[in-house]
């Protein structure tokens, strides 16, 4: 075999080779969308009423806040007026690093103060750590927690107490995320859309199935013995992705309750989006290196589902840089394939035939957005609209801006300890959700 054999030889089967690989992560993918789309099947379904608990438990209600004077009047305020006894709740502030009158607000409102001063070690995940030493668990059945910015429902706590029991097992529950600024413009309802259909067709289907959900940082409820049992040395700056792969590999679960309700603050400027989920997505990776192989293992060695449903998750922001790889490499192959290599009728001819060729990925893609701003609302005003359908393609411009944070996040994940806060001043009440 002469030089030119050879390379041609190399040739022909290297690209046999891209064939193969190109191929077979597309089987993966094609396999992990029907696993997810038969998941999210059963978020059609309904969570069950929970009868009245015959006990009040005692909540240490945990706000970690740094310079949230703006918002946290507020939170303070909903979590005062919540149904439950007032004595069988403490609200505590942790104040970290703050340079604002964040402190005397949150004493003002009846909170306990708790003042942090440590510029090395600031952020959320330091804060919680450190607060959770100055609370007196022993005087606690469960800890529940709140970001400054949020609102609780005032029957937050009555339905958390009425879940723990009705399911005594679950060690830690998260409750709804819902957006409490979604009109402010394009953005805030895009955030919106993500969250209702995230809540319905992603957390609550995984609870109705006996999937484990995940926590998000804020409206869930962890048990005083969990904590005692797992611990909250968390290194990552997604502290609730953490310790929900903690959790899960520690053979517990999370639940979700449909019925316990807190609104969150979503960014209205672009830039302050990007730094945001910039943020999650370094801890998101972050949070697979150290655990995904673990939780991979753990599937193999007990044959529970939940570990694998668990470890594509972790895998999901790789699996949609490997997607828009895929779909790009796939139609440079075909048109590399049919109109070089093995000339055929099968390329397109018209422009008509060109316009469905590059166009029908995004076309598809285009249509699960409107999906989303259907069936979302839909379920989340508990009646059929088309109020969000005009918002279909400012969601998939919002799509399309994950797309750079996903393939710069894995060169930031090292990083753990930059926290960029996300700054928040729509300090509107619980009374005005839903009416701007």
């Amino acid at each position: 075999m002469n030089r030119t054999e050879l390379f041609y030889w190399l040739i022909w089967w290297g690209w046999w080779i891209i064939q193969f690989i190109l191929y077979t992560f597309l089987t993966a993918l094609i396999c992990d969308g029907v696993y997810q789309l038969l998941v999210s099947i059963r978020g059609f379904w309904s969570q069950k009423n929970m009868p009245q608990a015959k006990r009040y438990r005692r909540f240490a209600v945990l706000v970690p806040a740094h310079n949230e004077a703006a918002v946290i009047t507020p939170l303070l305020e909903s979590l005062a007026g919540q149904n439950y006894p007032k004595n069988c709740y403490k609200v505590y502030a942790s104040c970290d690093n703050c340079t604002d009158n964040t402190a005397e607000l949150a004493r003002a409102h009846g909170a306990v103060a708790l003042e942090r001063f440590d510029k090395e070690h600031n952020g959320k995940t330091w804060n919680v750590r450190w607060a959770l030493t100055k609370i007196p668990f022993e005087e606690t059945d469960a800890l529940a927690m709140f970001d400054a910015d949020n609102l609780a429902d005032r029957n937050f706590l009555m339905e958390m107490n009425n879940y723990m029991e009705l399911h005594p097992e679950a060690e830690a529950i998260q409750g709804v995320l819902d957006v409490k600024n979604p009109d402010d413009n394009w953005l805030t309802r895009s955030y919106a859309l993500a969250y209702w259909f995230t809540n319905r067709f992603w957390q609550l289907a995984r609870g109705l199935w006996g999937l484990s959900c995940t926590l998000g940082g804020t409206g869930l409820v962890i048990r005083t013995a969990t904590l005692a049992r797992v611990g909250w040395d968390l290194k990552s700056l997604t502290e609730d992705l953490e310790m929900s792969t903690r959790l899960i590999l520690s053979g517990s679960r999370i639940h979700w309750n449909d019925a316990a309700v807190i609104y969150d603050e979503k960014p209205q400027d672009l830039a302050v989006s990007r730094r945001q989920r910039t943020r999650w997505m370094q801890g998101h990776y972050w949070v697979f290196w150290h655990y995904g192989w673990d939780v991979l293992k753990a599937f193999f060695v007990t044959g529970r589902i939940q570990y694998l449903d668990l470890f594509l998750y972790l895998l999901a922001p790789l699996k949609s840089c490997l997607g828009i790889i895929i779909m790009i490499g796939g139609m440079a192959f075909t048109l590399v394939n049919n109109m070089l290599l093995y000339p055929s009728s099968d390329i397109p001819q018209s422009a008509f035939e060109w316009a469905l060729f590059f166009g029908l990925p995004i076309f598809s893609i285009i249509f699960f957005c409107l999906l989303c701003a259907v069936a979302g609302p839909s379920f989340h005003e508990k009646r059929f609209t088309l109020r969000y359908v005009k918002d279909t393609f400012a969601y998939f411009w919002f799509g399309l801006t994950w797309i750079p944070i996903l393939f710069k996040a894995p060169f930031l994940a090292k990083d753990q300890g930059n926290w960029a806060k996300t700054e928040h001043t729509r300090g509107i009440s619980i009374g005005d959700v839903g009416r701007q």
